[in-house]
């Protein structure tokens, strides 16, 4: 027979908790600061202790000028919470039943085609990310967004991209909150990356030659649960849904987005300007969206100096706010 801590732990009633209510039980009328002097626990964890008892219809409160509690009759309050238990367990047995038959119902068809499986784990996510590009003939199109199963450098990609495989994709500024996020981009585009920003993706997804996808269920931490979709119409579906965010999407400029590359020759037509490529550079990661602190990190900077050089550019851009020397710096070329 289980001892009776462990029973009453069972509904939900923590070996504490059990305590200060075997005081109640034992003493009807009994004070907070009564209940302190018996159990030498400070007023504030026995008076959160009562609240979890009173919740769980174990005491009630007395009203008067010193609140006092009794407790309520254990046999009928016990009763109550195993029945609800008990309703929980059916719920819980019943979505089992549910989740059953969508297991066994998941890629099932044996054409192979409007296929859907489901990736158990970030490991099993992040195995299939990687099978799906080495086995990329044509195009791989990516949204680039936190959280991530695999480190942020992909030295699959560089390969690809050299062996003819073109990769776009479409970052959100949250992707450029570690540090060195901005060279590796930067590398990625001269190794022929195609790059764009928008301020907010719906998911994160993986496509490859517009006929299979890798991506997770949910977008909370950590990706417990994905999805690879072959041939179907959802993959039809999601290359257009790509398409039309790519259209909307703030290109990216190989010269502004790495330290180590060397600007292009100025066009003709590009109106003169006396900002260098480092304020060129700030202005782009401004555009794209990126917070103080991202910027401050990917420039090597500290955010006292990196406000300073803002209150610059905003001076020779003659602007009293960041949209407006966005709008400015986009308008002489600059980003």
């Amino acid at each position: 027979m289980l001892e009776d801590a462990r029973a009453l732990e069972i509904v939900g009633i923590s070996a504490f908790d059990e305590r200060i209510y075997r005081g109640v039980l034992a003493c009807p009328g009994i004070t907070v600061q009564e209940l302190v002097m018996r159990s030498g626990e400070n007023a504030g964890r026995v008076q959160s202790s009562l609240s979890r008892l009173r919740a769980k219809g174990l005491v009630s409160r007395l009203w008067g000028r010193s609140p006092r509690w009794t407790a309520t009759n254990p046999g009928t309050a016990i009763r109550t919470l195993v029945r609800g238990m008990q309703s929980e367990l059916d719920l819980l047995t019943d979505t089992a039943d549910e989740l059953e038959t969508a297991f066994r119902n998941v890629g099932t068809d044996p054409e192979g085609s409007g296929q859907f499986e489901v990736l158990a784990g970030p490991e099993e996510q992040a195995r299939w990310y990687v099978r799906l590009q080495q086995e990329a003939k044509e195009e791989v199109l990516t949204f680039d967004r936190p959280p991530y199963v695999l480190d942020y450098h992909n030295p699959l990609q560089t390969d690809l991209l050299r062996s003819g495989v073109r990769y776009r994709t479409i970052y959100v500024p949250e992707a450029f909150d570690h540090t060195g996020a901005l060279d590796e981009v930067g590398s990625l585009i001269r190794a022929g990356e195609e790059a764009r920003i928008l301020p907010s993706l719906p998911f994160k997804m993986a496509l490859v030659d517009r006929r299979r996808a890798v991506m997770p269920l949910y977008m909370d931490p950590p990706l417990t649960r994905g999805v690879l979709i072959r041939g179907s119409t959802m993959v039809v579906a999601l290359v257009e849904l790509f398409e039309r965010l790519w259209r909307e999407a703030l290109p990216v400029r190989p010269e502004l987005w790495s330290h180590d590359s060397s600007p292009e020759p100025a066009q003709e037509e590009e109106p003169a300007t006396d900002l260098g490529l480092e304020d060129r550079r700030l202005l782009a990661l401004l555009a794209a969206g990126l917070k103080d602190d991202a910027i401050a990190r990917q420039l090597g900077t500290s955010p006292r100096s990196l406000r300073r050089r803002l209150r610059h550019l905003l001076d020779e851009l003659n602007a009293e706010t960041r949209f407006q020397a966005g709008a400015q710096a986009s308008r002489r070329g600059l980003v």
